[in-house]
Order: structure tokens, then C-alpha cells, then sequence
């Protein structure tokens, strides 16, 4: 069932190509192996399983769901990377249960219980239930093959100018000397575009700048798993990564919203080398539980299992 994650280097044909192998499983054969699968919940720890389900699944009592909620053998197709890693869990359940879902960057909660790629951090967030969707897109793990030390001392960002946050970023440092700050996308809320970075190009910077765009910052990920250290400000909103959980000098280095500590923490790292490698330490600790595949795929069956039962539907 599992299936690895595909470099982002790779054409989407060979994506497709693996969904496409998948999806030719008959249905009626994956809800026949769903018992299976969810038995190998014995190879791990109960009390860690629980603590994720119930994260990202928080339902509790019987909600009724309306009666125009879509079934889950007919979910939205119009975004099929989203489809299809919510597909990959729904086809091993009855496809006359009703499965209410959201797909793209979702930042308010919906009015019934409904899946969700992401969701507001603070308030009652309960109808958001969380799984692991446009995973190729956001986790994904390029390998670093350069330690902190051997990297330049600074900070580099990319991305698009999509809220005020991002625009103060870019207006405060892209012609900082400590920084490689700058927006793609053309011309936008006064500000000139800066040559687009790859990935393997940002990794040669020793921090890495996560800024959230409409709902999460999708370097986030890759920026924890690699040998640089994370600066973000606070977070609010997270997916099936758990961003509600982390926390600034464990697992990554806050800063201000406004950015005007920002200089201040650069220069901080680059003279305390322990303490950022302690940090990026605990970051890699925190990545490595969302490549174990077989743990995802069962904790993703799992949080749909739920759904249906506190949906009262099974």
C-alpha cells in the first residue's frame, strides 16, 4: 500500500503514473484488506497512535451531515492531486458513506465535520479534520548534504507576495547584506521580482526564512529536515505536519511578525553553532515520524474510520 514520495524534480507524468497503478486495484479488494491494514496498528505504540488520531481528528458525539454532503465514492476530481491522495484512504470504506471535504488552502473552519489540507490553529477547529493531502507538494524531503557550519550566514527566502506579513519581509531585507530575501511572480505590491531560487539553492543558506502564505509555508517542511535552521513567525495554521505543535527553540527559532529581531537572531546563531545544531537536531527528530509510510498510511485510515464512526455512519 505504501508508496514513496516522488522527488519534486520528477515529470507529474510519473506521479500520475503511480496513481494510475493504484487506482487499478479494485475497491471492492481494498475494503476487503481495510481490517488488515488497520491491525497493523499493534506494530506501534497505542498511546502515540491515539495521540495523533485524535489531533487531527477532534469530532466527538454523532453529527448529523447534511444531506448534499458528497459520498465517498464521489469525491470532488477538479484539484486530482488532492483527490487523489484523499481517494488513496476513502476507497477502502463504503462508497455510500457520506464524506464531506475541502480541497486547497483552507483557512476558516467549515460548518460541518469536513477533511481538510489545513486549518486555523486558535479557536474551535474541531469540524477541521486534518489529513495528508497535495503530499507530494508540501511533504516532501530533499536530501542536504552540507552541514550548518559550511553554509553561508544568512537568511534566504522565496515566494510569492500573497498577504502584508511576506510584503513587510521582503520591504525590510531584500537588500539586507545577511539576508537573500526576495518575491517571484512579477511586479507585485510595489515590489521588483528576484531571481527564482531552487530548493538545492536555498540549502546553501544557513537559515531558512518560512513565512506562512494563505494558509501554511510550504518550506517549512523540507527547511526542518534539512541541516539549516528554520526562523518563522508565529504560526496560524497547520496541517497533518502539526504545526500547532512545535515550538520556537525546540524545534525552530521564532521571530516578530514584523521581522525586527531578525538580524538579532542571525547573528545570534551564527555565534552559538550548538545551540542551532541542537534545534535542527529536534527538527529532524520531529520530520522523521512523517516518513514512515506505512505509519501514515495507517494513521490516515484511521482518521477516516473515525469520521465515519463519530458521523455515526459505521
Amino acid at each position: 500500500m505504501a508508496i514513496r514520495l516522488i522527488p519534486r524534480g520528477n515529470p507529474k507524468i510519473l506521479y500520475y503514473a503511480k496513481v494510475a497503478f493504484r487506482e487499478m486495484q479494485p475497491k471492492a479488494i481494498c475494503r476487503l484488506l481495510l481490517e488488515r491494514q488497520l491491525a497493523q496498528a499493534s506494530l506501534y505504540d497505542a498511546t502515540y497512535l491515539e495521540d495523533r488520531l485524535s489531533y487531527y481528528n477532534k469530532l466527538s458525539g454523532f453529527p448529523v451531515l447534511p444531506k448534499t454532503v458528497q459520498t465517498a465514492g464521489r469525491l470532488d476530481r477538479t484539484r486530482s492531486l488532492y483527490f487523489y491522495d484523499l481517494n488513496r484512504y476513502a476507497r477502502y470504506f463504503d462508497p455510500k458513506l457520506k464524506l464531506s471535504h475541502l480541497f486547497g488552502d483552507i483557512t476558516d473552519v467549515p460548518e460541518e465535520p469536513t477533511i481538510v489540507k489545513s486549518r486555523p490553529i486558535n479557536g474551535n477547529n474541531v469540524n477541521s479534520v486534518l489529513m495528508k493531502l497535495d503530499r507530494n507538494r508540501h511533504f516532501y524531503f530533499p536530501p542536504d548534504p552540507l552541514s550548518f557550519a559550511s553554509k553561508k550566514p544568512m537568511a534566504v527566502w522565496r515566494g510569492t507576495l500573497n498577504n502584508e506579513r511576506r510584503a513587510t519581509l521582503v520591504e525590510g531585507f531584500s537588500a539586507h547584506p545577511r539576508c537573500d530575501v526576495g518575491q517571484v511572480g512579477g511586479w507585485k505590491m510595489g515590489f521588483a521580482e528576484k531571481k527564482f531560487m531552487r530548493v538545492k539553492e536555498q540549502l546553501q543558506y544557513r537559515f531558512i526564512l518560512s513565512v506562512e502564505g494563505i494558509d501554511v509555508a510550504t518550506n517549512l517542511k523540507w527547511g526542518m529536515n534539512s541541516n539549516s535552521l528554520c526562523f518563522s513567525p508565529k504560526f496560524r495554521f497547520e496541517t497533518w505536519f502539526m504545526e500547532g505543535r512545535l515550538k520556537a527553540g525546540v524545534h525552530y527559532v521564532k521571530v516578530k511578525d514584523d521581522f525586527s529581531d531578525l538580524e538579532e537572531k542571525i547573528d545570534y546563531y551564527n555565534y552559538h553553532v550548538e545551540e542551532a545544531g541542537a534545534i535542527i537536531s529536534n527538527a529532524h527528530s520531529w520530520v522523521a515520524q512523517f516518513k514512515d509510510e506505512r505509519l501514515e498510511d495507517l494513521l490516515s485510515l484511521m482518521v477516516l474510520r473515525r469520521y465515519f464512526e463519530r458521523t455515526g455512519q459505521i
